[in-house]
């Protein structure tokens, strides 16, 4: 285990990435009243909202990334994004307990992560509005749904600083 001050840093640095996880969703919200005022048919706003959902799987991901890098201290470099995101349904008995502890909010994550995949190759190719509608479901509410998870956590985190 690392020292007190390393944990309590950690808590902030998990703090200020909630901000932009927070910051990503209400992004995501504005872009989607702009794509519903052109009727999920301007390939501008479904791009920006694409945009966005990118931009909240990244915050989410940056978390999920300095929470296994500190305790488990390596990702692996195949398939990390989806390994990562597994990792952070585990309890790691004498390490840390399970950060995302509601299956199917895992699920949502994970739609939106095979999306940012989509997004970030798109190539010859158009977003589609009915899968990109998909996608935005998954995501509503996912800040609001994240936040006791991570009440959780950074409680424990904020309990091994004092033992420590």
């Amino acid at each position: 285990m690392k020292d007190r001050a390393a944990v309590l840093l950690l808590i902030q640095e998990l703090e200020n990435d909630l901000g932009y996880i927070g910051d990503s969703a209400e992004l995501l919200g504005r872009a989607k009243l702009r794509v519903e005022v052109s009727l999920w048919a301007d390939e501008l706003d479904l791009l920006v909202l694409g945009g966005c959902l990118h931009s909240l799987y990244n915050a989410l991901e940056a978390y999920f990334l300095r929470v296994a890098k500190f305790f488990e201290n390596n990702v692996d470099q195949q398939a990390w994004h989806r390994d990562l995101l597994d990792r952070m349904t585990l309890e790691i008995p004498e390490i840390r307990p399970a950060l995302l502890t509601d299956g199917a909010l895992v699920e949502r994550i994970d739609e939106i992560r095979r999306f940012r995949h989509l997004f970030r190759n798109l190539y010859k190719t158009r977003l589609q509005a009915p899968k990109l509608r998909i996608v935005y479901d998954a995501a509503t509410g996912l800040e609001e749904d994240f936040l006791p998870m991570h009440r959780v956590f950074t409680a424990w985190l904020a309990e091994v600083a004092r033992s420590l």
